[in-house]
């Protein structure tokens, strides 16, 4: 069976007249290209032409700070690699290229400890550690990822590939739990002797750096399997503990999942931040319960840590008394990368579900941010800002935490987003992709989106018309040998126009999706049959062998729930199969350990 609508696009079209947003970079999004290479390019004279590397701590013209010192944090480094990749998809200009390679070189060369694995957390001038026998974490593991596979999607760079699969073995063999607690930890030893600890940001910030972007560009279910299992923490761990906190929820946990009470803070941007990943995740695995989690931890933003008079979220509280962290200063204040959750997971929501609040927030938190945020003297972002706009804790642009990053991203998905969904216009992006002995296919999906949401209209390479590309499925075919500068014009499609299959009832019997998934070790089928019928549940891996006969039999019309307990069984992907009157109808689950 088929539809011509889809149930969010109508809820979309019907709400979405509500709210009509006022920025100047959501009506034009173009406006983002300069502003993008504005800020990439501003980090190009704290590049150390003597030892190689970014320096981390930059002053608001982009001078090195040395009184902070002379330290390269690999986080630094990653970010950088993040922002001109990213510079590069949205200009062409390949100046950004070599400066990504740059950090890329100099993350590769210094940054791995070659004796006991992982990353090291600082760096001084030259490159050694600054403390070679401190803990290691997982937020500086994911997060080396992040620059590593940004510059792989510009470039499909085969050292590239090989770093971020060594960091990314190293997460799956170090850091994940796979015991009943299962996630990543959050510290360990230096040579991991030792692992501790869960986190938000062991477990959210899998999802922003690396996971969602490798499921997206490689299709590998094991990218897809690792989505499923970190938003069961999220939804099972995270989510949850909201409902005792009077703000936001609690972001350090023990190994075993409970909370860690020495801990009370709380941070609207990660609130934000794990809204948008639930609402991104959402087109790999379309589960209800993601996009109620994800409104309900927007709401709690909304509604206790956002400004609506001057507009932007708030920066951090007390998540057990509900008070606010002033942090000495007078007025409360705002932080440049939490404003941009709310505008890039306010888009991404609204774009779902077509809730205005979501829309709202993106409007109000853009205008406040390029008004009061950015620099438009000497370029980039500033780190705070004052409720209303002024300075707080100095005029820098780059430490240990600050660097291109979040500016960029807020720029480049800006525009993405508001060309698919507010504009609906034509937009284009760039690859450079060196040439390879065998004919290779990759591909530009460009976002995490509805089916058939995207279509390209046209490639050039190297300026010249290319045929070679499959509109539909976004990839690009290269012969062997072939290589150059990609462009590449998308084009949004109108879902109206669409139709897909509907998950529906043929000859009056549904399948729904099982409850909770991914699971451990059990869930719930639940199927409706039109009429009295013979029927038959079963579960087979992915080998097509058969795993359990969940139910058989002759059952009444009606809705029916039978359980799966899959205890004993390995973790990955099975499909459960429901025979009826001579349809059958199949749907994937995920077990986790």
């Amino acid at each position: 069976m088929f539809k011509k609508l889809s149930l969010w696009l109508v809820l979309a079209v019907s709400l979405s007249a509500q709210y009509t947003p006022t920025s100047p970079y959501l009506n034009n999004p173009d406006l983002f290209i300069p502003y993008v290479d504005s800020c990439a390019r501003f980090w190009f004279n704290s590049y150390d032409q003597a030892y190689g590397g970014f320096y981390t701590n930059v002053d608001r013209q982009g001078n090195v700070i040395t009184s902070w010192g002379t330290n390269k944090r690999p986080l630094t480094q990653t970010r950088h690699a993040y922002a001109f990749s990213k510079a590069f998809m949205l200009t062409g200009d390949e100046v950004y290229l070599q400066k990504a390679s740059d950090a890329l070189g100099f993350l590769y060369s210094k940054a791995w400890d070659n004796q006991n694995g992982g990353w090291y957390t600082d760096l001084n001038r030259n490159g050694s550690p600054v403390n070679g026998t401190s803990s290691k974490s997982a937020f500086d593991a994911h997060y080396a990822l992040l620059g590593i596979a940004s510059y792989y999607e510009a470039t499909r760079d085969t050292t590239a590939l090989r770093h971020f699969n060594l960091g990314y073995d190293l997460l799956e063999n170090k850091y994940w739990d796979k015991g009943v607690n299962f996630g990543y930890f959050d510290q360990a030893a230096y040579n991991f002797s030792s692992r501790s600890g869960k986190s938000f940001n062991a477990t959210v910030d899998a999802l922003t750096t690396h996971l969602l972007l490798m499921s997206r560009i490689t299709g590998e279910q094991k990218y897809k399997t690792k989505t499923d299992s970190v938003v069961l923490n999220i939804l099972q761990k995270i989510a949850p503990s909201m409902d005792a906190q009077q703000i936001g929820f609690a972001e350090l946990y023990n190994s075993d999942w409970s909370i860690n009470q020495s801990n009370t803070l709380t941070i609207m941007g990660h609130v934000l931040k794990t809204a948008w990943v639930l609402g991104r995740a959402y087109h790999l695995n379309q589960q209800q319960a993601y996009l109620a989690a994800a409104n309900k931890l927007f709401t709690n933003v909304w509604n206790k840590g956002y400004d609506h008079v001057y507009g932007a979220p708030y920066k951090d509280y007390n998540r057990v008394t509900g008070v606010m962290q002033l942090w000495g200063i007078q007025d409360s204040a705002k932080a440049w990368w939490q404003v941009e959750q709310a505008i890039t997971g306010g888009l991404e929501l609204w774009s779902i579900t077509g809730d205005t609040r979501y829309l709202e927030a993106a409007d109000e938190s853009i205008s406040f941010f390029m008004n009061y945020f950015v620099d438009h003297v000497y370029g980039e972002v500033y780190e705070n800002t004052m409720r209303r706009g002024g300075r707080v804790w100095g005029e820098h642009k780059g430490n240990g935490f600050k660097a291109a990053y979040h500016s960029v991203e807020t720029g480049y998905l800006g525009y993405l987003y508001s060309k698919l969904y507010i504009k609906n216009e034509p937009f284009s992006l760039y690859y450079k992709i060196s040439p390879k002995a065998e004919e290779y296919t990759f591909s530009v999906n460009p976002l995490l989106t509805p089916a058939g949401k995207i279509k390209i209209t046209s490639v050039t390479l190297d300026g010249a018309p290319y045929q070679n590309f499959n509109p539909v499925t976004l990839e690009i075919t290269v012969a062997a040998g072939t290589g150059g500068k990609f462009r590449v014009i998308y084009q949004p499609q109108n879902l109206t126009d669409i139709s897909v299959d509907e998950p529906g009832r043929p000859g009056g019997f549904t399948l729904n999706q099982n409850y909770p998934n991914p699971f451990n070790p059990a869930t719930v089928i639940s199927f409706e049959l039109g009429r009295e019928s013979d029927i038959s549940i079963t579960v087979y891996d992915v080998m097509g062998g058969l795993v359990k006969e969940l139910a058989s039999g002759v059952y009444q019309a009606g809705q029916h729930r039978v359980s799966f307990d899959a205890s004993g069984l390995n973790a990955g992907v099975y499909f459960y199969t429901l025979r009826a009157a001579g349809e059958t109808l199949t749907r994937k689950m995920t077990l986790v350990k």
